[in-house]
């Protein structure tokens, strides 16, 4: 086996394999050359704006209180990653799921807090995210990422799509969330509609207007899937998945995750950094669900089965 760098960027290697009919290279030893190409990366240096980009949003989420040091630290390593992949789509990803997730987040922002309580004693809304909370929204996207990065073994359209899958229900779920709840309607439990409404923030509560602004993430996503792509069918298999992910996110939160409700208001309580809330004997119950996963753990187990289905569906080059 023979190893051929022509430069830095680029790594063949050229595999012996038999020869076929009409593919004869020498007669004595019938044998033809194949390469093989390895995974390339994009070099950080090379990406200035892709740079700048990250500087300002970590400044932003400093100054803003929207991740905690650690979150923040956790963002720009996964920032960096995503820069390295050989594809712009990855990155751009990563930002467009973060300025929908902030939009998203501001509007209706005092209502919310009325509809549910926290788990520390205050009232329900949103808190600066930590590392886990971070990680379990793109930590899919690092591993496929990370993967072709160190194995290779299939096209970048293969993990391009798998990326934007992940991050087409990633924000499908978080716009299905944050705006959803602001909903005129209350909201009815996915496993079982016909026993009428449940109380806003209610694991498993899904409402119309939550869908709709769910499918709308996928698309936002789709569509800058399609301008990196340009396949359409590909596009729509994004938000396609995209939709499938906010409501797998409902079914695991119905089905594996406890809610909690304050006995005295009755409001939905809230776990401080999306982790399990505490049962308070006398001042809180649980209403529903098991106590398997914390709502970070739902997100990485449903963005990672949308990413793997997009791996698995996408069509390679």
């Amino acid at each position: 086996m023979l190893v051929n760098a022509p430069n830095v960027q680029r790594i063949e290697i050229w595999a012996l394999a038999p020869a076929v009919s009409g593919r004869v290279v020498d007669r004595e030893i019938g044998l033809w050359f194949t390469p093989v190409k390895m995974p390339t990366r994009a070099p950080l240096l090379s990406q200035p704006i892709a740079l700048f980009t990250t500087a300002l949003l970590v400044l932003y989420s400093l100054l803003r209180h929207k991740l905690t040091p650690p979150g923040v630290l956790a963002a720009l390593l996964t920032a960096l990653l995503h820069i390295s992949f050989p594809s712009g789509l990855a990155f751009q990803s990563l930002v467009l799921f973060f300025l929908l997730g902030t939009i998203a987040t501001r509007v209706g922002h005092r209502a919310k807090h009325g509809l549910t309580t926290s788990s520390t004693g205050g009232v329900g809304g949103e808190t600066a995210r930590n590392t886990v909370q971070v990680l379990a929204n793109s930590g899919a996207a690092d591993i496929f990422i990370a993967t072709y990065l160190v194995v290779g073994g299939a096209s970048k359209q293969t993990f391009t799509t798998g990326i934007a899958a992940a991050y087409a229900a990633a924000a499908a779920d978080t716009l299905s969330s944050e705006l959803g709840i602001l909903s005129p309607s209350k909201p009815f439990l996915i496993t079982a509609p016909w026993r009428g409404s449940v109380p806003p923030g209610t694991n498993g509560g899904v409402t119309l207007l939550g869908l709709a602004a769910g499918a709308g993430g996928a698309v936002a996503i789709a569509m800058l899937h399609l301008l990196h792509v340009r396949d359409p069918r590909q596009a729509g298999l994004v938000v396609l998945l995209g939709i499938a992910g906010t409501v797998l996110d409902s079914l695991l939160g119905a089905v594996v995750q406890i809610t909690v409700q304050d006995r005295k208001s009755g409001r939905v309580v809230e776990g401080e950094n999306g982790r399990r809330v505490l049962v308070v004997k006398g001042g809180s119950r649980i209403s529903r669900g098991r106590d398997l996963l914390n709502n970070n753990g739902v997100n990485f187990t449903m963005t990672l089965a949308i990413g793997l289905l997009g791996l698995a569906s996408a069509k390679p080059i």
